[in-house]
């Protein structure tokens, strides 16, 4: 058995999914032009950190990593549940920690687009 064929029905899978998307966006911005509304306001706002979230994410898989590492060669866990279980907890903490400085950084910045 080819190491590779599970990639058949996940590509499959992804791509029924990106189809149904994008006619679902194509049909939800044809209403917005029919009623006489901008598509403008499905853009989001631009102050989104990508880069700080995918670094914190890196990071956060890294550290677990290296725990798991640690955790293995002194034998507390066995390696599968050690990595596997530190990269998810270790990760999914620096989304989280993400989520709170987004939150942060929009309470602080004034509010420009609206008007009175």
């Amino acid at each position: 058995m080819n190491n590779t064929e599970f990639l058949i029905p996940i590509s499959f899978f992804a791509m029924i999914l990106g189809i149904v998307y994008m006619s679902y966006r194509k049909k939800e911005r044809m209403a917005l032009i029919q009623s006489g509304r901008d598509a403008s306001i499905l853009k989001e706002d631009g102050r989104c950190y990508s880069s700080l979230k995918w670094g914190l994410l890196l990071f956060g898989v890294g550290l677990g990593l290296l725990i798991a590492e640690f955790m293995a060669k002194y034998g507390v866990m066995s390696a599968e549940a050690a990595y596997f279980s530190m990269a998810s907890i270790f990760g999914g903490m620096a989304l989280i920690i993400d989520y709170f400085i987004e939150k942060y950084r929009k309470g602080e910045e004034p509010d420009t687009t609206k008007t009175l």
